[in-house]
């Protein structure tokens, strides 16, 4: 039962770890992007982004 709401707080998780691949890039302190980004399910949104699925 994957739904909008379901992939919502994730959302907010997978921009946190894109800020984190950013910084990485440019330089900079990236490690609490992507540690926040994965606490706060960032990995798990992309999964489910990626498996999508119009049941």
């Amino acid at each position: 039962m994957n739904t909008k709401a379901n992939l919502g707080g994730g959302v907010i998780g997978l921009l946190l770890l894109v800020v984190g691949v950013f910084q990485f890039l440019s330089g900079d302190a990236w490690v609490v992007w992507i540690i926040l980004g994965v606490l706060l399910g960032g990995v798990g949104a992309a999964g489910q982004l990626m498996n999508k699925k119009d049941s």
